[in-house]
């Protein structure tokens, strides 16, 4: 590729080879990518005290070869940047694999017949419930009835759980006393019949008005919860992710990421998004900013923190889910099976109204707060930049990087403003292969246009990929998929899984959708200057993948291994 250099002389700092300074770690005979500003190419890495000290030809850098050096000659293999996941959430995907298995369900059939054999080993009146689960992702491209449900468990209380909105059965609304009469809680709807004025079972952003549903992972210790955390951070560097972004954690898990760094059982670097409400009066909210921090003033503002553990952005929702249907609109949702949509004007739900936001935004800013905020439908990110905008002429927000989560359909008037904001996003390319093919069939192709429009994005401002891991340790079959392998083949294919390519002019290149997993994350966590490319004085966090992810056959690329994995100068996995 023209334009990958290989310079003979490309040394990007001089080596120093005194016997008593010499490298720890001397990664050589490869193919760097090094993402720098060029996507330079060189042949070596060379890490001194957990930092990269030399990159260039074998020959400059192995002049740093010591007595103690170890030397690792990768035959011709690609070396990259550790990878960085932008979105995720660690502790609640960990606690998913400790007791029974999470269900993988590919359609309705599958999903009754889950049901069935639960109701047939637990006690009658206990709650069955499947989180998670998105009708996207089903055969059948919908949610589960009440009448279905009714069938699989019809003495046992049930809820499909597809975050903001799901389905109970007639014994989930009786033991919970819901009833025609039932009012909607806040924002939320309980759906009912346009008819008889019954509930029809679907909930959107209402299971407040359930009761006695187990929330999970109740009697986990917190033993077991860093053990299962370890665990999956392991996974995570098995895939070469090296760094995440968990982007809603509350005090809880950052103590818990704390206590791991201090343990030295770190194998992954955290940026941590603090949970946030934005409801409340100015008042309220600007001492709750003020409260956040905590007594040890660990737990904020942006920035603070150290190399391993990084305090990010505060982190509000300002709409439902897009692969449940409650991502607020510009235009009505259309009726359907689907989502269970029978209202004429349906829009999906706002949790938040602008001028909520804008307080926030405020106030974060005064305080050096960077703020994100979950933003799945257009509309809803209308409203959030309405809020980002307004709050900018009081105190800028341009240095702070405010941040759109998920964004997945931006606009022409919205990637100006957000270019003129210096606002981000954080986005999620396996969505576009999971649930593109349905999204498609609802919103049809004259909607799904600004579906994640990826070439447009980077033509305004910085996106990051992420993955929004919820559940299960399986990379490809979790909720969601987290293999960031299966998001750069994404970002350069737009391939949807069940056949076709959406808006394919709106591809990434391979090396821009390398850059979503490294710098770009780097930048959206304002940690572009110590890690996101291999550049000497950055830490020496590197991954050497089995095929060169730049020339390979494209579909190649979501099968691509991680033959070593090193984070700070150690190796933290290596293939056998």
């Amino acid at each position: 590729m023209k334009h990958l250099l290989l310079a003979a002389a490309l040394l990007t700092a001089a080596p120093d080879s005194r016997a008593d300074d010499p490298a720890d770690l001397i990664v050589h005979n490869a193919k760097v990518a090094t993402v720098d500003p060029k996507f330079t190419v060189a042949e070596a890495v060379a890490v001194r005290g957990g930092k990269i000290a030399a990159v260039g030809t074998s020959a400059e850098v192995m002049k740093l070869k010591g007595d103690k050096t170890r030397v690792v000659d990768v035959g011709g293999m690609t070396v990259l940047p550790g990878l960085y996941d932008s979105h995720v959430h660690p502790v609640g995907a960990a606690l998913s694999e400790v007791g029974d298995p999470v269900p993988l369900l590919r359609s309705i059939p599958e999903v009754l017949e889950y049901i069935t054999k639960r109701a047939a080993d637990t006690p009658e009146g206990q709650w069955i419930v499947i989180r998670y689960a998105f009708p996207t992702r089903l055969k059948e491209a919908r949610f589960p009835t009440k009448a279905e449900l009714d069938v699989a468990a019809p003495k046992h209380p049930v809820l499909y759980h597809a975050g903001p909105a799901g389905v109970t059965n007639t014994m989930g609304l009786k033991v919970s006393g819901v009833t025609k009469d039932t009012k909607n809680p806040g924002t939320g709807v309980v759906v009912k019949d346009p008819v008889t004025g019954e509930p029809t079972g679907m909930l959107r952003s209402a299971y407040g008005v359930l009761k006695g549903v187990p929330s999970g992972g109740e009697n986990v210790s917190p033993e077991k919860k860093r053990a299962a955390v370890r665990k999956l951070f392991s996974l995570y560097n098995e895939h070469g992710i090296t760094s995440v972004s968990d982007r809603n954690a509350g005090r809880g898990d950052l103590d818990l990421y704390l206590a791991l760094k201090e343990a030295n059982e770190l194998t992954v670097r955290v940026n941590v998004a603090r949970g946030f409400s934005p409801g409340g009066t100015r008042e309220e909210i600007a001492k709750r900013l003020d409260d956040l921090p905590g007594k040890d003033g660990r737990g904020g503002p942006t920035g603070g923190g150290d190399e391993w553990v990084r305090i990010g952005p505060i982190k509000m929702f300002t709409d439902g889910g897009m692969l449940n249907g409650t991502a607020y609109m510009r235009k009505p949702w259309p009726k359907g099976d689907t989502y269970q949509v029978t209202e004429d004007d349906y829009r999906g739900l706002l949790f938040a109204k602008a001028e909520q936001l804008q307080i926030v935004a405020e106030e974060a800013a005064k305080r050096k707060w960077a703020v994100t905020s979950h933003t799945a439908g257009e509309g809803a990110m209308d409203v959030l930049l309405d809020a980002y905008e307004t709050a900018d002429r009081i105190t800028p927000i341009k240095d702070l990087r405010f941040c759109i989560t998920h964004a997945n359909f931006p606009s022409q008037h919205n990637l100006e403003r957000c270019r003129k904001l210096g606002v981000c996003a954080d986005v999620q390319p396996a969505w576009l292969y999971k649930d593109g093919h349905t999204l498609l069939k609802v919103l049809g192709p004259e909607r799904m246009r600004w579906f994640q429009p990826y070439k447009s994005w980077t033509e305004y401002t910085t996106i990051g990929g992420g993955s929004d891991h919820m559940l299960r340790f399986d990379p490809l079959d979790s909720t969601n998929p987290w293999s960031p392998w299966l998001g750069v083949w994404a970002a350069v294919t737009r391939k949807l899984e069940r056949g076709g390519v959406l808006e394919p002019a709106e591809a990434l290149t391979r090396e821009q959708a390398i850059r979503l997993y490294t710098i770009n994350n780097a930048y959206l966590g304002r940690e572009e200057k110590e890690k996101g490319s291999l550049e000497v004085g950055k830490l020496a966090d590197l991954i050497v993948t089995d095929r060169d992810v730049l020339t390979c056959p494209v579909d190649d690329l979501r099968d691509t291994k991680v033959v070593l994995t090193v984070v700070g100068g150690k190796v933290v996995f290596e293939r056998k």
